[in-house]
């Protein structure tokens, strides 16, 4: 069996941008605000609740009122588990090849886009819980669906930047 070589990487370094700094704690703060009023609304729920949306953010299908429980389990972990992963970029399986000279650039852009891929993650999950208590949520959805997306193109791009510009 061919053992798969790991590559070392060096260690952190570089500064992260203010708005990076401020959006890491947007994404938790939104998603425990959202499983507390989850939790402490949830006699008052509806016996059924929606499961899944489609494109354009209305319920097409619905659960047992237990799902939100489920569901912000996985949301609250996933939500904490966002900036501490985006604190660790030398962990990330970057698409380019890391180098003594790029890595820093690279860290930072994986580290940006992970935190507004939790911020996204964040928003989808108050959309989730709005359409729960029957207030709509479509809106929120839509703009945590565009949030997500667009960190991950925009961090993609801003990634294949750095390792063009370091093959110079």
């Amino acid at each position: 069996m061919v053992g798969i070589r790991r590559q070392v990487r060096p260690a952190p370094d570089y500064r992260t941008g203010p708005i990076t700094s401020a959006a890491r704690w947007i994404g938790p703060a939104v998603t425990g605000i959202v499983t507390i009023v989850l939790l402490a609304t949830y006699p008052s729920l509806p016996d059924e609740v929606p499961t899944h949306f489609n494109g354009v953010g209305e319920a097409d299908s619905f659960g047992p009122r237990w799902s939100v429980l489920i569901l912000a389990a996985i949301f609250t972990v996933i939500g904490a588990l966002f900036p501490y992963l985006a604190r660790k970029p030398q962990l990330f399986n970057l698409p380019v090849r890391v180098t003594e000279d790029n890595a820093q650039a690279l860290y930072r852009e994986g580290e940006t886009m992970l935190v507004f891929m939790g911020v996204g993650l964040s928003l989808l999950y108050a959309g989730i819980g709005l359409a729960a208590h029957e207030i709509g949520g479509g809106i929120v959805l839509a703009t945590g669906f565009t949030v997500m997306m667009g960190a991950v193109l925009i961090g993609l791009i801003r990634i294949f930047r750095v390792s063009a510009r370091s093959e110079r």
